[in-house]
């Protein structure tokens, strides 16, 4: 790795103004300035240009795409990254602490084999991480621990890897999330990845509304799809099944009806991908 290695951020945004404004203003503040935005703008001609103009110091790209999804928006920006030694692909409505950049170069440096680091989420900025302690992660793990906004990979190791089109908001399909965890699995297969909380990265909470009963379908097709894909095994898939079942009651006690109906709904949804 450089001295200084140059990391290349890959942004697909639509209908969000406010969150990218707060994204690119957090990475103003960045104590590692080595890094270039590459963004796939699928909003109508225009409607980003006055706040972009706000952030004209930021070594920024932009490419104006139709909204055909997410996965095909990073698919266009990859072959744009340059020798960049680092690729990450912020959420639009994430945001960085100042020093998140920085730690992600640290991450790298502490861990030479890893081909992929995870930082920590939360929507606080004032939260601490559950636990310091840095561990490399099982395939399993990742489908907990390996949201967007978190991954940060070594570029060399994914070189020529595309993210999986029928996966993600925004296609027309009914798998509406997983293009992350797909991609960080085939990313697995390549080399290790590793926990790094100290890496931290802020995203608005989603306790704070209850999914549409299409979204919830959409995120089970998602699953149940990434999990036969990736042929783990037969009890790791029926644990999957089980598990919004298991946390209804807890839920229910905690949150109240809607969060009980949530996972009522996840359950039924899992079990009739199951098979499909």
């Amino acid at each position: 790795m450089a001295d200084t290695p140059r990391l290349a951020l890959c942004v697909a945004t639509v209908g969000r103004i406010t969150e990218l404004d707060r994204l690119l203003t957090s990475l103003e503040r960045q104590t590692h300035a080595g890094f270039h935005i590459y963004l796939a703008d699928q909003n109508a001609p225009g409607v980003l240009d006055s706040m972009l103009a706000r952030h004209a110091s930021l070594p920024l790209t932009r490419i104006l795409l139709p909204s055909r999804g997410v996965s095909a928006a990073r698919n266009h920006l990859l072959p744009l990254v340059a020798d960049e030694e680092i690729l990450v692909f912020p959420d639009d409505d994430c945001w960085y602490a100042p020093d998140t950049l920085e730690q992600v170069v640290a991450a790298f440096r502490r861990h030479p084999e890893a081909g992929a680091v995870l930082g920590f989420w939360t929507s606080s900025p004032q939260a601490a991480p559950p636990s310091n302690v840095e561990r490399q992660l099982s395939a399993a793990a990742l489908f907990s621990q390996g949201g967007t906004c978190v991954q940060f990979y070594r570029a060399q190791v994914v070189k020529g890897l595309r993210f999986d089109s029928r996966l993600g908001p925004g296609t027309g399909l009914p798998y509406g999330c997983g293009e992350d965890t797909d991609y960080l699995l085939e990313a697995h297969k390549c080399a290790p990845v590793w926990r790094c909380p100290s890496i931290r990265v802020f995203h608005p909470s989603p306790d704070t509304h209850v999914p549409s009963d299409a979204k919830i379908a959409s995120y089970a097709a998602s699953r149940m799809y990434l999990l036969k894909k990736h042929a783990f095994p037969l009890w790791f898939r029926c644990a999957n099944v089980l598990y919004p079942l298991c946390m209804l009651p807890m839920d229910a006690l905690r949150k109240g009806r809607k969060a009980a109906r949530y996972r009522w709904r996840m359950f039924v949804e899992r079990l009739r991908h199951f098979s499909s």
